[in-house]
């Protein structure tokens, strides 16, 4: 039976308050001392439940320059797959299509979206997704909270965007583990190595591009391992696009010694890391340090599959882990993604999970509220994520919700998704989910990754 656009009582009559609770109300009822009767007022009744008859409009950012624009196209082909999946698949919500409008790319950093944000609002929208730096994020923020659009954002990590200073009106949400929680794995891994051919335990080298989230990173790392006696021996920033004289920086980490080095940048990693194992090689060839590495969504791609592979060294990636967050891609996301671009399975799928889950969730919070406006959505995001019934997919949780409120009821579900199992914080960031972790063979190309789980630290 469908209850699209019709209205549905929840009582507070007697199925809430019992019989015997009203017999005891009204005219003859409820006597006060000495006899006499009480003032009486009208039961209270519930407001009527119902899906609106107005569709949701969802607009979209993204950004075509730095570490996103290694995302970019995926991002854009997962956000309208999953538009196609809702719409074509499963009905769309509240009896209209969902809309996605036009996606807005920014070309270089400090664009104004003041008026890209305004167009989308009044065309209807009243969520956007976002993939776009930190900076960029926070100077749209002002605009974002005056057309009350719930954003939903897939890349940034830094703090900066966290600041008390940045006022987001509880309607941002993030869905990438943010720095706080990355500091915490990298500092686990320097803290713990007991190596003889690496650095002293607890010491870290750091090359990141010199942006909000590569200094945010750096401070929540040094918060970590300062007081439990590690350090940052070497820390190196440098512009977006311009890496500088690899040989310099190669012998900066090695006069360092670290325990870890931490890549914050993109594939110039490559190239890096290759000159720095070069230096380690004694005369039979082997490395006399071997320094572990962990590398960025940005620098974890296949570079067997990039011109730059033919002047890498053998072997010299072999120490280095990189990362993306998500949980495995099964075969059917990948097959979903490369029918509409091939180059894929050259460039990777990263992100491509948020960017589909970001308009399941979108949706599925709008069922969950009943409504459509951005502090609606904003609100019901996180409560899709931790109710009891457990679903994988738009409809299946869509049907939880809906037959609950076919009985007059209300059910809760915890939507796991392409992203797999996650949970929010007080501030909307990502307390529980899941990362994948990659490595590379001999040759220099990417293994396939292994989800594990991460938890915000306290």
């Amino acid at each position: 039976m469908t209850i699209s656009r019709r209205t549905l009582v929840h009582g507070l009559g007697a199925g809430v308050l019992g019989a015997g609770a009203l017999a005891g109300c009204g005219e003859g009822g409820m006597r006060g001392r000495r006899g006499r009767r009480r003032a009486t007022t009208t039961a209270p009744t519930a407001e009527a439940l119902s899906e609106p008859d107005v569709p949701l409009v969802i607009g979209q950012i993204g950004a075509n320059y730095g570490r996103m624009a290694s995302f970019e196209g995926v991002i854009a082909i997962a956000i309208d797959e999953a538009r196609l999946d809702v719409n074509a698949r499963w009905g769309g919500l509240f009896g209209h299509p969902v809309e996605v409008l036009e996606r807005h790319v920014m070309q270089e950093p400090g664009e104004d979206l003041t008026d890209a944000i305004s167009a989308m609002a009044e065309a209807g929208a009243t969520c956007v997704i976002t993939s776009i730096d930190e900076e960029s994020l926070i100077d749209a923020m002002p605009a974002l909270v005056e057309a009350g659009l719930a954003v939903i954002d897939l890349l940034t990590t830094g703090m900066t965007v966290r600041a008390t200073e940045v006022q987001t009106a509880n309607l941002l949400i993030r869905l990438s583990p943010n720095d706080r929680i990355l500091a915490a794995e990298y500092a686990e891994i320097a803290l713990g190595s007991s190596s003889d051919k690496a650095g002293d335990r607890g010491t870290v080298a750091y090359l990141s591009e010199d942006t909000a989230q590569g200094r945010s990173l750096l401070h929540e790392l040094k918060q970590v391992l300062d007081p439990r006696s590690g350090r940052v021996v070497d820390e190196q920033f440098y512009a977006v696009g311009e890496f500088g004289a690899v040989d310099e920086r190669v012998d900066a980490v090695l006069k360092a010694e670290p325990a870890l080095l931490v890549f914050n940048g993109g594939a110039e990693a490559a190239p890096f890391l290759s000159a720095l194992y070069q230096e380690t090689l004694d005369e039979g060839q082997r490395p006399t340090i071997e320094i572990p590495a962990r590398l960025s969504p940005a620098a974890t791609v296949d570079y067997a599959q990039l011109p730059v592979a033919e002047d890498l060294v053998p072997d010299c990636l072999t120490s280095a882990t990189g990362m993306v967050p998500g949980t495995e891609m099964t075969s059917e996301q990948e097959n979903l993604l490369l029918t509409r671009d091939r180059e894929l399975l050259e460039t990777g799928f990263g992100y491509g999970q948020h960017g589909y889950d970001a308009v399941t969730m979108a949706c599925l919070a709008a069922q969950h509220a009943l409504a459509v406006e951005g502090t609606a959505l904003a609100a019901a995001l996180p409560a899709i994520l931790t109710g009891s019934e457990k679903c994988g997919d738009y409809d299946a949780c869509r049907q939880v919700l809906r037959t609950a409120l076919e009985a007059d009821s209300r059910a809760t579900i915890a939507y796991s998704g392409w992203l797999g199992q996650l949970e929010l914080g007080p501030q909307s960031d990502m307390r529980t989910g899941e990362m994948r972790e990659y490595s590379w063979n001999e040759a220099n190309a990417l293994e396939a990754g292994t989800a594990k789980g991460f938890e915000a630290p306290e």
